[in-house]
């Protein structure tokens, strides 16, 4: 696989060298510029990197090209020519040298699967657009969902819209890439980071539909889906929050169970009150439960779960099966224990950066194609002479 790429594309050329392709990344002389992006991490020579990059390039290989020079397109020739796949994303190439790349590449390969990351896909008025995680997550609907309805929408700090189109791509050019092992036919795959952030919304996708109602954002309290009331969802804990929809909400039997079960361990531990079951709170009529009669409940239970630290919370949850989750810091997500047991992180030394990581790495279990180990980021062009030998060397068995 061939990757061209900035942030989008190498999310999803991580995602193709973990399952085991051989991912050769094409940068100009020098290194490409998302190398510097913020946050750096410094390294052991003084110098700064991305700590994004370092996390999205493992397992890679980097060759050194310009590709704005006709030798270097000369060079992408010889390289898309062995290639089955190609990677580019709009903050390395615009459409016009996205093209040019494209036409190269069917030229001397007509099977090759050409795959492109860009806002709002291609062959469209926006195509040429300009565009940046945060609009591509206010464009897709994400940014509406989030933050208190008084005030404005509030950005999730990961770059989500772009890490959700690199995940898309990578899943598109894997199936572009199945259906030219049973046909032979190459294409050109076109993936929208707008369309693809809708993916995001989960359930909002289809309350229209079903409700007739457009779900409202709201932060710790808000109306859930077809409430007429005002729910709290984030409910502080004694070392933190935990996120739990108690009544209402459309949950149907599951929450009706899970607020039992809650109402049930408050009764034994001395905070039941006659009023929790004095009302059919997730029957037909929770949608039209006055707000003052949601408050009182709400501060029932508010005065049992800040007595709980979330550790017990989550482990009576389990035990109990309420519907109820931890709102975690990246700290408590690298210290889950849930996560340490399954071993979904891996350790990593960079002895040339001097660096000592540990990387989220077993995304996924396969039995016999199990996924590589994580292996350092690339310098800038460390591979350019080994890449090029290895191209001279097909040429002459063809």
């Amino acid at each position: 696989m061939l990757e061209i790429s900035a942030d989008a594309g190498a999310v999803a050329g991580r995602i193709l060298a973990d399952l085991g392709a051989d991912v050769v990344k094409i940068e100009p002389p020098g290194g490409e510029p998302a190398r510097q992006s913020n946050p750096t991490i410094a390294l052991k020579d003084g110098s700064r990197s991305s700590s994004f990059w370092l996390a999205t390039n493992l397992n890679k290989r980097s060759v050194s090209v310009d590709l704005e020079a006709g030798s270097g397109k000369a060079v992408f020739a010889a390289l898309a020519r062995t290639a089955d796949i190609v990677v580019t994303d709009f903050q390395r190439l615009n459409a016009g040298e996205s093209d040019r790349l494209a036409e190269i590449a069917f030229r001397v390969n007509p099977a090759i699967i050409f795959t492109e990351i860009w806002p709002f896909g291609r062959g469209n008025s926006r195509e040429r657009d300009p565009a940046t995680d945060t609009t591509l997550q206010a464009l897709g609907g994400h940014l509406f969902l989030n933050g208190d309805i008084d005030r404005p929408p509030v950005r999730i700090g990961l770059p989500v819209a772009i890490m959700q189109g690199g995940q898309e791509a990578a899943s598109a050019a894997l199936m572009a890439y199945y259906h030219r092992l049973r046909t032979g036919v190459g294409q050109r795959v076109d993936v929208s980071i707008q369309e693809c952030v809708v993916w995001t919304l989960l359930n909002t996708t289809m309350a229209w539909q079903i409700l007739e109602l457009n779900e409202i954002r709201g932060g710790a309290v808000r109306k859930e889906r077809a409430n007429r009331f005002y729910t709290r969802l984030v409910w502080p804990c004694v070392d933190g929050h935990i996120f739990f929809g108690p009544v209402g909400g459309g949950g149907g039997v599951a929450r009706e169970k899970s607020y039992a079960a809650l109402v049930a361990w408050m009764t034994e531990e001395g905070f039941g009150d006659e009023l929790l079951t004095s009302r059919e709170w997730n029957g037909p009529g929770q949608f039209f439960i006055p707000q003052e009669d949601y408050d009182a409940v709400t501060e029932i239970i508010g005065r049992f779960i800040s007595t709980r630290m979330s550790a017990e919370l989550m482990s009576e949850a389990v035990k109990r099966r309420i519907l109820l989750a931890p709102v975690s810091s990246v700290e408590h997500i690298l210290n889950y224990d849930h996560l340490r047991q399954r071993e979904f992180y891996r350790p990593l030394i960079d002895e040339r950066r001097g660096l000592a990581a540990t990387y989220p790495a077993v995304w996924s279990r396969l039995s016999e194609t199990p996924l590589r180990e994580p292996a350092a980021a690339p310098f800038p062009g460390e591979h350019t002479q080994a890449v090029m030998e290895e191209i001279r060397e097909a040429d002459v068995a063809r």
